[in-house]
């Protein structure tokens, strides 16, 4: 039996160039972990707090020295001494020491780093990969059922990059019926024949936060057109080896019960919004709608789930916010059948897996996503294979986002030795 012997905070930095917290714990036998905590930039309302230091000039009020504090001096002298292995014990503990409904006096962030830590303490312990020691605290099953399709990003824009585009991301899915190793390559590909093409057209190569290309379009539908021309000038076909999808992000241009976007001069109502992702889907062979509706317009949401599932998957990101109860909430009113994932939204592991089971439970497809401010940690990569994700959203096939693509490669590459 190994017990967490020392636990303590340091700030480290994002993806984005701002500071963050990472927990390291050390075992009574002096094994030693650590986990960071990622930020996002487009933020559900009801997703756990992050704790910032907002009234000081370091880091222009990001600092994370109070998130710290509440490691160093909160959290860890209640976690001394217990038994790395009750996962369950120290989140629920940690979940009672914060006392607030969305995490807000000590940090989702703090939080979520610790949480992170302690699992990847008890794999270690274990001698087990992360996927496979995670796995135990889901089914009784521990070899990986499916491996996961990415969605990867390729053009950006919304607030994830300073451009005209309203959408938030275009995402190219690769056909389940290719290997995981086929899919990466597929995404390369295309993600550098698509640079060629903005090179040719004289348009900014130019990347997201997410490392998206967000070069200056006109309206949505073109940067559409222009990845399918992509596609079609490539040796792969739209609909047999790619699709498309959206994260639409429409939170970001909802006002006044419309939206607002630049493909036409006048606002979306939400009947004529239903009309135009009717449209893209048929034109485009979009298969993944993530919040095509602001995450408090539910009327729309239940309507759009109407006309649009049967040719799409519609997913939950800022209307769902893997919160238990935004779950439920959505699926008493039947408006998805898709969730996106973010641990560092709810703030536990604990909390993370039990959304993704009432998600299984209602034959929902489950997305496991990363945060715009990501870290070098590849925990998510790991926790979605122990969970037996449909899909992974890692951002584009380039930059620091390829540390969690990577990760699933090694995976991959581990399960087929033992298989």
């Amino acid at each position: 039996m190994a017990k967490i012997k020392n636990l303590f905070a340091e700030e480290v930095l994002d993806a984005k160039g701002y500071p963050t917290i990472e927990t390291t714990v050390v075992l009574s036998n002096d094994i030693i972990a650590y986990s960071s905590a990622p930020s996002g930039t487009s933020k559900g309302t009801y997703e756990a707090s992050e704790v910032r230091d907002t009234k000081d000039k370091r880091y222009y009020g990001y600092g994370v020295l109070k998130a710290i504090e509440n490691v160093n001096k909160i959290i860890a002298p209640n976690l001394i001494g217990i038994d790395i292995y009750e996962q369950q014990k120290i989140d629920k503990l940690m979940i009672e020491l914060d006392g607030t409904q969305n995490k807000s006096k000590l940090g989702g962030n703090a939080i979520l780093s610790v949480s992170q830590a302690v699992a990847k303490a008890g794999a270690k312990n274990s001698s087990l990969p992360l996927y496979l020691y995670l796995r135990q605290f889901i089914s009784n099953n521990n070899s990986p059922k499916k491996y996961p399709t990415p969605l990867f990003v390729m053009l950006a824009g919304g607030k994830h990059a300073d451009n005209s585009i309203d959408l938030q991301e275009i995402l190219l899915v690769p056909s389940p019926s290719k290997s995981f190793e086929e899919k990466i390559e597929i995404a390369v590909n295309i993600y550098h024949l698509l640079e060629h093409k903005l090179l040719e057209s004289d348009l900014s190569t130019l990347t997201s936060i997410e490392a998206g290309f967000s070069p200056n379009f006109s309206n949505n539908t073109e940067a559409l057109r222009l990845i399918k021309d992509v596609i079609k000038n490539s040796s792969y076909k739209l609909s047999l080896d790619v699709s498309l999808g959206i994260d639409v992000a429409s939170t970001s241009f909802y006002k006044d019960k419309q939206y607002f976007l630049k493909d036409k001069t006048t606002p979306y109502n939400p009947e004529e919004l239903i009309d135009l992702y009717q449209k893209l889907i048929s034109d485009f062979n979009i298969i993944y709608l993530e919040d095509p509706f602001s995450e408090d317009d539910w009327s729309s949401w239940q309507k759009g789930f109407d006309k649009l599932s049967k040719d799409s998957l519609i997913v939950g990101d800022d209307l769902t916010v893997t919160n238990p109860a935004r779950l439920k909430l959505a699926l008493s009113k039947n408006a998805i059948n898709g969730i996106v994932v973010k641990p560092n939204q709810i703030g536990t592991i604990s909390e993370t897996i039990d959304v993704v089971k009432t998600a299984r439970l209602n034959n929902l497809k489950v997305v496991v996503s990363h945060r715009s401010g990501e870290t070098m940690d590849d925990f998510i990569a790991d926790f979605a294979i122990a969970t037996g994700a449909d899909y992974v959203k890692f951002g584009a096939p380039a930059r620091e986002r390829v540390v969690k693509y990577n990760r699933l490669l090694r995976i991959k590459r581990e399960i087929g030795r033992v298989v």
